[in-house]
């Protein structure tokens, strides 16, 4: 990655907080840690390893659901909760921007429901809001009681909906527009350093669309799911369209995204998932905010720390459903970062 020279200043209001948080780094897992949970042979063994962790508490549930999901949607809450009442007024936008990619999937899930008249609960990831209340409000048109950025873009899913009978292409709409509106909102917090992380998710997404699309051999125009503002230019990334595979995987070789592209194409033909470039980019975001240890109290260290919890719990969930299921240990470790 090339390294751009950031100037993070300090933010006095975020002193205490930010002290609070050092306190909490001692809830991240040791890589020892996560490698006994990787080597763990059953569940009984994964839970032994679980119960010196922050993790404890939820072992009882676990054991009865045999499932990470109630740990996730408490961690989720608590982080919620910690940043609804730490951020400033202003600074509300970067705990949207860490949720983005729940947000979006709870729109689409709701959406979804509504187009084909089914109940889709189980998909639904509750933070913030419950499924009922969108559904509710997505199909009464009454959206006073679902604060923003939210409760905009529910009302332009729903305006969609009734010009865009297509659901793939409704999808895509939705998607463009969400990312045009948390971009701006990202913006307004006057932080390059999370502005840019915001550009290289769309960088980062706009790279697995076109390796999707070009491993399925989708017959749909590039235009439809590429989206503008990353570093890679959408003019630069549509030049793709009618090249090879093979070529496009060269080209973004000599990006910064070198690494995540070499072994996500590896891992897909391998083994046809795109883990591995969860995988590579979750690692690329931990790396990018490496400027922030040099700092003390401010924004973009809070954002961190909340950023590097929410990877833990996906790698805990891959090792544990891995462990649950039986799954080879190599297979699992390709998922995960230790």
């Amino acid at each position: 990655m090339i390294r751009i020279d950031y100037d993070i200043s300090d933010d006095s209001y975020y002193l205490f907080t930010c002290a609070e948080l050092k306190t909490r780094e001692v809830e991240f897992l040791e890589e020892n840690r996560i490698e006994m949970m990787l080597r763990s042979e059953g569940l009984d063994e994964f839970i032994r390893v679980l119960r010196d962790t922050v993790y404890s508490r939820y072992i009882n549930d676990i054991e009865r659901s045999r499932s990470f999901e109630k740990v996730i949607l408490s961690e989720y809450k608590v982080a919620v909760n910690f940043l609804g009442g730490s951020l400033k007024p202003g600074h509300q936008a970067a705990g949207d921007l860490l949720f983005l990619e729940e947000n979006l999937h709870n729109l689409k899930v709701v959406i979804k429901s509504i187009i084909m008249d089914m109940d889709l609960e189980r998909l639904f990831i509750p933070i913030l809001h419950s499924y009922d209340g969108l559904k509710n409000a997505a199909m009464a048109g009454n959206y006073k009681e679902i604060e923003p950025p939210v409760s905009g873009l529910l009302q332009f899913a729903v305006e969609l909906m009734g010009r865009q009978k297509n659901y793939r292409f409704l999808e895509l709409e939705l998607e463009k527009f969400y990312l045009r509106k948390v971009l701006s909102s990202t913006r307004n917090l006057n932080s390059r350093l999370i502005t840019d992380y915001l550009r290289h998710i769309i960088d980062i997404l706009n790279i697995k669309n076109i390796y999707r699309n070009k491993h399925l051999a989708e017959d749909l125009s590039f235009d439809y799911f590429l989206h503008e503002n990353g570093f890679l230019p959408k003019e630069f990334m549509s030049k793709f369209e009618g090249e090879s595979l093979d070529f496009f995987v060269k080209e973004m070789e000599r990006t910064d995204y070198a690494d995540i592209i070499i072994k996500g194409a590896y891992a897909l033909h391998s083994e046809g998932t795109f883990s591995s470039f969860e995988k590579s980019e979750g690692l690329f975001y931990l790396d990018f905010f490496d400027p922030v240890k040099y700092t003390v109290s401010n924004l973009e260290k809070v954002f961190q720390f909340f950023l590097r919890k929410k990877l833990e719990l996906k790698y805990l969930s891959i090792i544990f459903t891995g462990v649950l299921y039986g799954v080879d240990k190599s297979k699992i470790r390709n998922k995960v970062k230790v």
